[in-house]
């Protein structure tokens, strides 16, 4: 037993030191169960599967919407640059219908073209609204003016 005192007697100097003599005993490591993360089941990667499609198809969708839809407003664009082409060919052609309906313009290819003349004071009818011709009134215009 004297060993034992011996033991007892250094022990109690390393502990004035704060050193512990006494043996360590090895703490049992509880593992923790796996949650299941690291491996995938079946059905799970088939899910995983399925929204990675569905995304997929999802975004290949909206490219296409808009693509359809820059498509359309190009031809919305060319459409209102057409518009704007035939609206100066409209304002063209009512300048010149304006220019060709001008009494000038037609008193002088009248001339110019057909050789009409004014009238001479012999030749021009008054109507005067208080007298009615006899008859037909067209008949007797037509021989007043060959006649």
């Amino acid at each position: 037993m004297i060993a034992a005192e011996k033991w007892y007697e250094q022990q109690v100097r390393y502990q004035k030191y704060g050193i512990d003599m006494k043996p360590v005993q090895e703490r049992i490591r509880q593992e923790k169960p796996k949650t299941g993360t690291a491996a995938l089941s079946a059905k799970d990667k088939l899910r995983m599967l399925m929204l990675t499609v569905l995304f997929g198809a999802l975004f290949i969708g909206f490219i296409a919407v808009t693509a359809y839809s820059a498509k359309i407003q190009y031809d919305i664009n060319k459409m209102m640059e057409d518009s704007k082409v035939l609206q100066g060919e409209i304002q063209n052609l009512d300048v010149k219908i304006k220019s060709a309906t001008n009494i000038q313009i037609i008193e002088e290819k009248a001339v110019a073209r057909l050789g009409m003349v004014y009238p001479s004071m012999s030749e021009v009818i008054y109507i005067q609204a208080d007298t009615e011709p006899a008859g037909n009134f067209a008949m007797a215009l037509k021989e007043q003016a060959y006649n």
